[in-house]
């Protein structure tokens, strides 16, 4: 190609605003506030793991894990040696992020396609995270690091010939995936099919042999670690709404439509391949996947990240399809390159508008608005009850609840119905701090229902009883302090 190609200069010009993208949950890796509302949660699990706590009965009987080990230690270990756990998590996971965005251009590569062509794939896959799921890349939460390895391990097997060390490797990474994260199965499945219906006997053998001894292995390891608390936990029954799903579901499709639509249908229509073949299976399987579980209380747009991956490769294969017909436009892969990233160009004002937002100011003032509620909170003696577990964490308080999950368990059946409600009613709590809305919010100057909260982390009989029981004493950055009333 040469440098006028518009291709080319097309996708240099996406690869560039990808970079720029990126570079937000770069820069704001070492924030003090928290990014997501998960990274409390993790921070603390990860401490109670290199504490040598177990991070399934650590908590005690009011904090749940359904999350496989592998980050709580990982994360944990890498924390003692940068200072913080969720610094170290955020490391990993920016990491992860660049790990997935160049497997799907190695994918590219391994189907025949050209350097640009594994540019755009890498630069879609990348963009698409950087615009549509901000608040997941560089967080300390484990679904991306899960990602990265099990992409990782499917672009070494589509990279080279299927030998004994290259499968063993292969396992390896899908195994340390799946003990990162547990929504994580559709790729490996789709390759251990592959293995099982294409690889050469030894090749095939060593993938079987490797695989099924890492699941013994951290089967009996697991058993012999955390006993039953584990199985019940992972296990352990959630709230399942389908019209939630339904909305998340088109949603997120809204989102990623134009990629995974083109990519859809030339995966559907060329079948150009094992490689096409695998990603038309990750892609739809991944699908499938996401719109299933969609519906599950907790789920946010994470379930669907694999069909963004695989979306993403197949941009980069139907770019190398695109090129080799004859008689097509010189401008037609140029023009597949911006029709596939129309939803993160249309975006891309607000992206940008956010960065230059915080920094201009907004960054610095959350910083010292967190600090102050840090502050506010370590001065106040006796127990909490935090929504911003990080909150608790930064203010030494010892972390005795996990608000969403004691919900869950009392929608369930794990809990009596009012479990936390006669907590707040006997004043348990010195301090109780939350952000969030009631589940069936009311606009009591017009009497109208307002549309409820994605995420409920309290039922409607806390704040009932929070209103009885206790009285706000302080609103801040995290959201509303509430102190016990005077008998």
């Amino acid at each position: 190609m040469s440098r006028a190609d518009p291709y080319r200069v097309t996708v240099i010009g996406l690869a560039v605003l990808t970079v720029v993208m990126f570079a937000y949950p770069c820069l704001r890796i070492d924030a003090e506030f928290e990014i997501d509302y998960n990274e409390g949660w993790n921070a603390f699990l990860q401490g109670l793991a290199v504490s040598g706590v177990s991070p399934y009965s650590g908590g005690g009987a009011l904090f749940f894990n359904n999350y496989p080990p592998l980050s709580f230690y990982l994360v944990g270990l890498l924390g003692l040696a940068v200072g913080d756990p969720v610094l170290a998590g955020r490391l990993l996971s920016v990491l992860a992020m660049g790990v997935i965005a160049v497997s799907a251009g190695v994918v590219t590569r391994a189907n025949g396609g050209s350097r640009p062509d594994a540019g755009l794939a890498a630069a879609t896959c990348c963009a698409m995270f950087c615009a549509f799921a901000t608040d997941y890349v560089g967080v300390d939460d484990p679904q991306l690091l899960a990602q990265g390895l099990l992409c990782a391990g499917f672009a070494l097997y589509v990279s080279g010939r299927p030998t004994p060390a290259r499968m063993a490797a292969v396992a390896l990474l899908f195994a340390l995936g799946l003990l990162t994260k547990h929504n994580v199965l559709v790729l490996p499945l789709v390759v251990t099919v592959h293995a099982l219906w294409r690889a050469p006997a030894a090749g095939r053998w060593t993938f079987l042999t490797v695989g099924l001894t890492l699941i013994a292995i951290a089967t009996a390891t697991i058993a012999m670690l955390f006993g039953a608390d584990f199985f019940r936990l992972l296990l352990a029954p959630r709230i399942y709404d389908a019209t939630r799903g339904f909305l998340l579901t088109m949603e997120v499709l809204g989102r990623i439509q134009a990629p995974l639509a083109i990519a859809g249908l030339y995966l559907l229509l060329a079948r150009d391949g094992a490689i096409g073949g695998m990603v038309a299976a990750y892609l739809a399987g991944s699908l499938l996947l996401g719109i299933g579980f969609s519906g599950g209380a907790g789920v946010d747009i994470n379930i669907f990240f694999d069909a963004m991956i695989a979306s993403a490769m197949g941009i980069g294969l139907t770019a190398t399809w695109l090129r080799s017909r004859q008689g097509l436009p010189r401008s037609a892969p140029a023009m597949l390159a911006v029709l596939a990233n129309i939803g993160v160009l249309l975006l891309t004002p607000q992206v940008l508008g956010r960065m230059v937002v915080e920094a201009l100011g907004d960054y610095a003032e959350r910083e010292t608005l967190f600090r102050a509620d840090v502050d506010y909170l370590g001065q106040i003696p006796g127990p909490a009850v935090c929504e911003s577990m990080l909150l608790c964490l930064r203010a030494g308080k010892e972390i005795t609840i996990d608000p969403y999950n004691v919900l869950q368990a009392s929608l369930t059946g794990r809990l009596p119905p009012e479990y936390l409600e006669g907590m707040l009613r006997r004043h348990a709590f010195a301090i109780v701090q939350i952000s969030s809305m009631r589940e069936h919010p009311l606009d009591e100057a017009k009497g109208l229902q307002v549309i409820p909260p994605r995420f409920v982390n309290f039922s409607d009989g806390v704040f009932d009883e929070l209103a009885r029981s206790y009285t706000v004493d302080r609103v801040g950055l995290t959201g509303r302090f509430h102190r016990p009333k005077p008998p």
